[in-house]
């Protein structure tokens, strides 16, 4: 089972280590150059991440939310210009948005009812990427320190987050782990709907494994980083028996997430009792149900924080609890 939120894959390794003893073995590092050397040039250059110009480009053609006819030059009608053009504008952004550059959020990843690691998100200053500005959205996931007698996590994830369209363009995972590092990266082409996903593991029991592979993909996906903050955003249903549909990029893979409201009611999170929406989460991978049992509280303020996710596992279930607003 999967979770579409980052999260879930940490719960997994915790409920795998009580029941197996940790080993330790001297796994290989990766950096961005280890994988990045295999891209195109060409390629290389169009995800680059850039510090912000002072002038942008006109944007290149992407997906589209909204797009918005131009009358022609002329009244005459010739074959060139008979009908009108397109300009291709996207932007979601809500106003105002519920979060900013700045903001860093404390979870704490619990086994049933205990505390194993912390997860922390944080927006960075903003990019570029191409000739659109983008959030660099950054998570750290940690086991603490008596758990990591257990299984040790130490990962860092990344997503490069389109500013008006809210949509991802550039996914990284680093993962330093009792079993295994990994590193990953997943590049977003909407000029041709397809992702770019490169995969190196080496397991102290299954050793090294490279995948290579493009998939894909719908216009105005998230990545599992990316898809906390568009759950902020986004127009979520406040109607029992209502749904949204969101579209996210699995290990490159198209997947699609469906989030019906259930209630709303008060809970205990960042520090105070909090008024939250209660989400019930389904993910689909090409159309088969593959996770059900998830639950999402975001707050109703203006910030629409995060407060909770539940997913029920064989054996317990696991949370993620705001702890503080840093």
């Amino acid at each position: 089972m999967k979770l579409n939120l980052i999260p879930h894959r940490f719960w997994m390794l915790f409920a795998y280590a009580f029941l197996v003893a940790c080993s330790s073995s001297s796994l290989r590092k990766f950096d961005d150059g280890d994988i990045g050397k295999e891209i195109s040039t060409d390629v290389a250059k169009q995800f680059e991440i850039k510090e912000i110009r002072a002038q942008l480009a006109t944007p290149s053609p992407t997906p589209a939310a909204s797009v918005v006819k131009e009358k022609p030059k002329t009244k005459k009608k010739t074959k060139a210009n008979a009908e009108p053009a397109q300009r291709v504008q996207v932007v979601r952004r809500s106003d105002p948005m519920p979060f900013d550059v700045g903001e860093r959020l404390s979870y704490d990843l619990r086994y049933i009812g205990v505390t194993a690691a912390t997860f922390q998100t944080e927006v960075l200053p903003l990019k570029q990427i191409g000739d659109r500005r983008v959030y660099p959205l950054r998570a750290k996931a940690k086991t603490l320190s008596l758990f990591e007698l257990v299984y040790r996590v130490d990962d860092t994830i990344e997503s490069f987050w389109d500013f008006d369209g809210l949509y991802s363009h550039r996914y990284t995972m680093d993962l330093d782990e009792s079993k295994q590092t990994r590193k990953v990266i997943e590049l977003y082409d909407y000029d041709k709907n397809q992702s770019l996903y490169w995969n190196r593991v080496d397991h102290v029991e299954k050793g090294f494994k490279e995948q290579k592979e493009n998939y894909t993909i719908k216009p105005l996906s998230q990545d599992p980083l990316s898809s906390l903050f568009f759950l902020r955003v986004a127009p979520l249903p406040t109607a029992a028996g209502s749904e949204y549909r969101m579209p996210v990029i699995m290990d490159g893979k198209p997947w699609e997430s469906v989030i019906r409201y259930l209630r709303t009611e008060t809970i205990y999170a960042g520090g105070k009792n909090r008024e939250a929406r209660v989400y019930h989460l389904e993910n689909y991978e090409m159309g088969e149900l593959k996770n059900r049992d998830n639950t999402i509280w975001l707050s109703t303020d203006e910030h629409r924080y995060l407060l909770r996710v539940e997913t029920k596992v064989k054996v317990g279930s696991f949370a993620v609890a705001l702890d503080k607003i840093l």
